[in-house]
């Protein structure tokens, strides 16, 4: 009888095993170096000769349905 924990390697010994190992270490890694993701972008528009400046903060998860617009008034 046998005890203890023992482990088959020989799946990567194969191409695809090793690949798969590989894309598991990525999706590991991409996920944790996103996890604190932040940014800001500025956008100056020219609107009906004013300038007006939109400012956008985005972080980690991205949620572009929610984002700031603005509108010029044609009518004056």
């Amino acid at each position: 009888m046998t005890w203890g924990l023992q482990i088959n390697f020989s799946p990567l010994k194969e191409p695809l095993g090793f690949i798969k190992v590989l894309q598991w270490v990525a999706s590991i890694f991409s996920f944790v170096t996103c996890g604190g993701f932040k940014g800001k972008t500025e956008l100056t528009v020219n609107c009906l000769n004013e300038n007006h400046t939109i400012d956008a903060d985005f972080a980690y998860p991205l949620r572009l349905n929610r984002s700031s617009s603005l509108s010029c008034d044609l009518e004056g």
